[in-house]
């Protein structure tokens, strides 16, 4: 293994609340704009109940593309360009909260010592991750950072990652993804990669995360799975 992917929110960061903000405020100004007749049960649909977001619903855990589809079914229209705008929108001025799982920083530090290449893959924007890596100082850990902006593919589509495999000289075989989303282990089946490696520090439970190699409570424990796939 030469690359170990990260995801941010929910891996590297614990869970930033201002994530689930967002989601409520988007259903809302969806309903909004594209009233509906019955807002409870679309609150329900979608996943926000009581103003907080189901960690398993589309909305705790879709990928953009797919919150489109349910918007779109839920409103009867076609909700794409609104979804996207609104949602770029409301991350760019969101207020994030960059606290690092514990262990975590220093287990990266270990892997660039013994000589792993290190990135993150987020769905978060360029912007948020910057303000993360600044906010922290630790520009330094990351080879590489895929972020998600506007109309760009995202997690799990293995497009996602070709700003990796075009950058560099390394095959799909020699990469693990390390994450707490189904979403995160899809994109390690679909760009056919050498370890998708699921974390319990997140959004997801045990359960969700069947499509993974390998689950861990944390990724400050990912040194003992890399040792036992190189043997």
């Amino acid at each position: 293994m030469e690359w170990i992917l990260f995801d941010k929110d929910g891996t590297l960061i614990e869970f930033d609340s201002s994530w689930e903000k967002i989601g409520v405020r988007l259903v809302d100004k969806l309903l909004d704009t594209f009233p509906v007749h019955d807002k409870e049960a679309a609150h329900r649909q979608l996943g926000i109940i009581d103003d907080k977001v189901v960690p398993d619903s589309i909305m705790g855990s879709g990928s953009l593309a797919e919150v489109i589809k349910s918007f779109d079914d839920v409103t009867g229209q076609d909700t794409s360009d609104w979804t996207r705008d609104t949602s770029q929108e409301l991350v760019d001025t969101r207020e994030p909260d960059n606290k690092w799982i514990e262990g975590v920083q220093d287990t990266i530090q270990e892997l660039r010592n013994e000589g792993y290449r290190i990135g993150i893959v987020t769905s978060d924007t360029k912007k948020g991750v910057d303000h993360f890596l600044e906010e922290t100082n630790t520009r330094h850990l990351f080879d590489l950072v895929i972020s998600t902006e506007t109309h760009a593919e995202e997690k799990p589509h293995p497009k996602v990652l070709d700003p990796l495999f075009n950058a560099y000289d390394v095959l799909p075989n020699q990469v693990a993804i390390i994450g707490d989303t189904p979403n995160d282990m899809k994109t390690a089946i679909n760009a056919k990669l050498g370890l998708g490696i699921g974390v319990l520090t997140g959004v997801a439970k045990r359960e969700e995360l069947y499509e993974a190699d390998v689950i861990i409570d944390s990724a400050k424990d990912i040194k003992k799975v890399l040792e036992q796939y190189e043997k």
